[in-house]
């Protein structure tokens, strides 16, 4: 499991603007889990103990090989990306189904909810006549369908391995696996470059990136991505002591925001001082915001905003 900081421009202005001791990064996890093999829904290879490892997250990234080396060995006699996903995607729909049959089973003895009964159903005709499962998502809302802990609903995001030669414009492999599997969800990375950009200073990383003409890393469009893909925001707590920025699911109510930092926060919501991260920079901080009529009074129906300054008042 890896712990990457969220890179975020704005809480490193906030921070300096409140005089912070302290400057802490929202963080996103990354399981990494071995490729899947044919068979491994039966076993083959690792596999039960990696999709039972892939129930637990909430969002799904492919690993695609996109380059040719004969240094490196492959599973696969050639490099197919297309291949190799349907193999992943097909392994993860027979784990579906067997987890799905054996929780029918065991419907006869002890009652599963009628909601996730459902979802099951619908799954399950969905998987046997090869339609779509995206259906799920327009009848069920997603805390339902996470508990169901069906793989084949879990977002996707495909990332195409390639060399440094075709990170810039992709090759004939990222052309052939866009076409098929559309852009919006796919991302173009050299693995090579990212090790060597990661083994640089700060100053050398941005020198090097501009020499090679990369904007932003790989593993930046990778946390854009992800955010997207999962509907997230991202408010902060700035003051002396810290500034800290928060990760809430978009249309996040103020309490529930609040129950981010303290569960005591969201149970005893009174009301969040709001300032917009706009105004907190242009007013330099709290105070100023404050005296020029900046802050607001939200209370529990507020629907945090993407960069909201919040400071919480509740009772313990």
């Amino acid at each position: 499991v890896g712990l990457v900081p969220v890179p975020d421009e704005r809480l490193n202005k906030l921070s300096k603007i409140s005089k912070s001791k302290k400057t802490i990064n929202t963080t996103i996890s990354f399981v990494d889990i071995a490729g899947l093999v044919k068979g491994a829904s039966k076993g083959e290879g690792l596999g039960n103990k990696f999709l039972s490892h892939i129930r637990e997250v909430d969002a799904i990234i492919h690993m695609m090989r996109c380059f040719d080396s004969d240094d490196i060995q492959n599973v696969n006699p050639t490099v197919d990306p297309i291949r190799d996903l349907e193999i992943i995607e097909t392994e993860m729909m027979l784990a579906d189904l067997e987890s799905i049959q054996k929780r029918f089973e065991k419907n006869n003895k002890k009652k599963i909810d009628e909601e996730q009964l459902k979802i099951l159903e619908i799954a399950l005709d969905c998987i046997n006549n090869d339609k779509d499962l995206s259906v799920l998502k327009d009848q069920f809302n997603k805390k339902i369908l996470n508990q169901s802990g069906l793989l084949s609903i879990k977002p996707r995001i495909f990332v195409c391995n390639v060399d440094e030669q075709s990170v810039q414009s992709g090759n004939k492999y990222t052309k052939d696996f866009v076409a098929k599997f559309g852009e919006e969800n796919t991302l173009i990375v050299s693995a090579d470059i990212e090790n060597q950009i990661n083994e640089l200073e700060n100053d050398e990383k941005k020198n090097y990136m501009e020499m090679i003409g990369l904007k932003k890393t790989g593993l930046d469009l990778l946390i854009q991505k992800g955010y997207k893909i999962l509907e997230l925001e991202t408010y902060f707590t700035s003051g002396p002591e810290e500034t800290r920025a928060w990760t809430v699911e978009k249309n996040c109510t103020a309490p529930k925001a609040a129950g981010e930092i303290h569960t005591d926060f969201e149970k005893g919501f009174i009301r969040a001082e709001t300032i917009s991260y706009n105004d907190f920079v242009a007013n330099d901080g709290w105070v100023n915001s404050k005296t020029n009529g900046k802050m607001r009074l939200e209370g529990k129906d507020y629907i945090v905003k993407d960069g909201d300054v919040l400071n919480f008042r509740f009772n313990t």
